[in-house]
């Protein structure tokens, strides 16, 4: 009932207006007791919602979104320019938030400093143990550039052993037909990264200007726009730039890193020592190198001696990874020492197999020639390994004093040297690879035992 009456009261009040005479109307409707915008009634007698009673519209124009704001109907030419300026807006409220949390991101707190630190140490710790001990004995001052170089070189070194995972064969396998045309070309993924850290690290040293040419550029360009975040947000990559604009690191040294690691991608085989030794002393000496730049050692004398060791221990890393190589189509042997000793890939399959089935008793003649021969290659490349560490250790005492913990590497080389010889040059010994029953018992004795050199080698600043 009370809807009713409701109802009825509106539309008698509808029928008391419409009656009223045309002037008198206009004048209620121009009244300044009367607000400019008054609420219609439909059929119902319900109110609907307001309009402006100025505007003589279509109804299909109510039902257009963008024609009604706030009870006003809005005209083609008014609507379009609010559209535009709200567009405008939203593009400067987003350019200037953009810019901002760009400046943001660009301060090097503390706490993500700590962070990134972390993160270095860790990589390092799981995936380069040597390189985490030697670490922990560095100067305060330079520890953290030092993990900064490790996992940068712990992140390039792993480029290469990730192709070979994301290509799901060995190197060097071949498989016949549309199979091995659908596998994709793992190198490709390889080259990309690589280039990634390669630009990056350039454009870390670029001068500010250039900075600023390439920001505005980026601003257009959503692709360099993702790869700029991306390269902000590696951990490593913001660690490693803090080491080089506070110790001053030479981009030299890092650019013969990277350029040495993607020449190895495709590498199979190297054809001379030389060139092995060459790729130690591109990798493994530009480590040392920057490692006595955190430090502030810059002297002749002391590069010699990190050329050295660099040169020794990339012989060595090379022996070390003979069974992992060979599982991947690979030889770390180079052709020239190969060939004196007849080592071929037939060689290094059939020492492996034997390596890892110890108690196999049909073991055949041919399979200790492989042993004897593998054997023998090892002992001339261990040797030329041997004399590069010897010689550093006579000139160690050229180095400074605040560059001999640099050195620390030198003595896991020394400890590997002579664990190969107690093993007869055997590279696929199981107390080498980690293989066999006791294989943690083994480890752990070698952990501890380096762990004792190294920190003779601290205290006394001689390996």
């Amino acid at each position: 009932m009370a809807l009713l009456n409701r109802l009825h009261g509106s539309s008698a009040l509808l029928m008391r207006t419409m009656r009223k005479p045309a002037s008198r109307l206009a004048a209620v409707t121009t009244s300044t007791t009367v607000p400019a915008t008054t609420c219609a009634l439909n059929s119902a007698g319900l109110p609907q919602r307001p309009i402006n009673p100025q505007h003589d519209l279509p109804s299909s124009r109510l039902r257009d979104p963008y024609s009604y704001r706030n009870g006003i109907i809005l005209s083609d030419d008014y609507k379009t320019t609010t559209r535009h300026a709200v567009i405008q807006q939203r593009q400067r409220r987003w350019s200037s938030s953009s810019a901002t949390s760009d400046s943001n991101r660009d301060v090097y707190t503390a706490e993500q400093r700590k962070e990134d630190h972390r993160h270095c140490v860790e990589m390092v710790q799981t995936r380069d143990f040597e390189g985490y001990l030697c670490g922990l004995l560095m100067p305060s001052s330079a520890r953290e550039a030092f993990f900064a170089l490790r996992a940068f070189n712990v992140e390039i070194a792993s480029i290469k052993d990730a192709s070979q995972l994301i290509g799901g064969r060995a190197r060097g396998s071949h498989s016949a037909g549309d199979e091995g045309e659908n596998m994709g070309d793992p190198s490709l993924a390889s080259r990309l990264r690589m280039q990634w850290w390669s630009e990056a690290i350039s454009e870390i040293y670029e001068n500010v200007n250039n900075d600023k040419q390439i920001n505005l550029s980026q601003q257009h360009d959503p692709i360099l726009r993702s790869l700029t975040s991306s390269r902000k947000h590696n951990p490593t990559l913001r660690s490693l730039n803090h080491a080089i604009h506070t110790h001053g690191l030479t981009h030299r040294f890092l650019r013969r890193i990277m350029e040495a690691r993607e020449a190895d991608l495709e590498m199979m085989q190297y054809e001379r020592v030389r060139d092995v030794a060459q790729y130690g002393e591109d990798t493994v000496s530009s480590v040392l190198y920057l490692s006595l730049e955190c430090v502030g050692v810059r002297d002749e004398a002391a590069d010699e001696v990190a050329s050295d060791i660099g040169v020794g221990l990339g012989i060595l890393t090379a022996l070390r990874s003979t069974g992992f190589r060979a599982t991947q189509g690979e030889c770390s042997i180079p052709s020239d020492v190969a060939s004196k000793h007849s080592v071929s890939m037939d060689t290094l399959s059939s020492a492996l197999h034997a390596s890892l089935n110890p108690d196999d008793v049909n073991e055949t003649e041919e399979a200790k020639a492989s042993m004897e021969s593998l054997h023998n290659a090892t002992r001339e490349m261990a040797g030329m390994a041997s004399f590069h560490l010897h010689r550093a250790r006579e000139n160690q005492s050229a180095v400074p004093k605040e560059g001999r913990q640099c050195l620390l590497p030198a003595v896991c080389g020394v400890q590997y040297l002579d664990s190969l010889k107690e093993c007869n040059y055997d590279v696929l010994h199981p107390a080498l690879v980690g293989g066999g029953e006791n294989a943690t018992g083994l480890e752990r004795r070698r952990r501890l035992g380096l762990m004792f050199l190294l920190g003779r080698t601290w205290l006394t600043g001689t390996f």
